[in-house]
């Protein structure tokens, strides 16, 4: 899709509109899974198997990712802590974060969200606010947040972000985790109101800004901040004994 609508070089410049996290994440949970010491079968794993191939097999996306979530957890729950298997498992597991479980809570907050979105953008522009739309600040119109431009997708990947991380690291979990992944949803958030922000000040760039060009350049700072904030935090973790 991303290459019929775009074309090739803006499909790959978007990476397919995928974010960089999830393939890397997707990667790097594989390769841990396919590390781990073979192990004998047993009879709940060909049942639990059995059940995702079905599920899996579905032409119906959703169903696919709760698939890979109750497989993912039932690898967790079954496999020796700190081992690869089981930190691969996590990996795969916080994937469904962006891919489903952040578009289900969009799609029952998605209303109370981009309000949200729009009184941090209005605030920001100085403009006034109806629902989720800001007005222009030359006063030409409004400019209507769509649910492809929330912030919420880019915390879901946030919190992919810190898990992989974390579990490449081997660190052990901590309520501080929170606070860390916090802050990089704060940056990406700041990242996203500044980039819509900017369209309701200059409307006069809008196609440039809203446009692949501008996609890009919002893309890699939210990258390099979430990538950034996590690993700081990811450092500042206590090392498992």
């Amino acid at each position: 899709m991303a290459v019929r609508e775009n074309g090739v070089p803006a499909a790959l410049m978007s990476t397919f509109d995928i974010s960089i996290i999830v393939w890397a994440a997707c990667g790097i949970g594989l390769s841990f899974l396919l590390r781990d010491p073979p192990q004998p079968v047993s009879r709940a794993d060909r049942v639990v198997a059995a059940l995702a191939l079905a599920a899996l097999l579905l032409p119906v996306v959703p169903i696919s990712w709760l698939a890979l979530s109750g497989l993912t957890v039932y690898i967790v729950k079954s496999s020796a802590p700190s081992s690869f298997m089981h930190r691969g498992a996590w990996i795969l597991l916080a994937m469904t974060v962006p891919m489903l479980w952040g578009r289900l809570l969009f799609a029952v907050f998605s209303d109370a969200i981009l309000r949200g979105d729009a009184a941090l953008v209005g605030w920001l522009v100085g403009t006034p606010r109806i629902g989720n739309a800001i007005q222009f600040a030359d006063g030409s119109g409004y400019l209507w947040i769509a649910p492809a431009c929330s912030s919420l997708a880019n915390v879901s990947l946030a919190v992919l972000c810190w898990v992989t991380l974390a579990k490449v690291e081997n660190r052990p979990s901590s309520w501080r985790d929170a606070g860390w992944i916090l802050a990089a949803a704060c940056a990406v958030i700041a990242v996203n109101v500044v980039r819509i922000g900017l369209l309701g000040l200059y409307r006069e760039s809008f196609e440039t800004l809203h446009g692949p060009v501008g996609a890009t350049i919002a893309s890699l700072l939210i990258l390099v901040l979430t990538v950034a904030i996590c690993q700081i935090g990811i450092r500042h973790a206590p090392a498992r004994a």
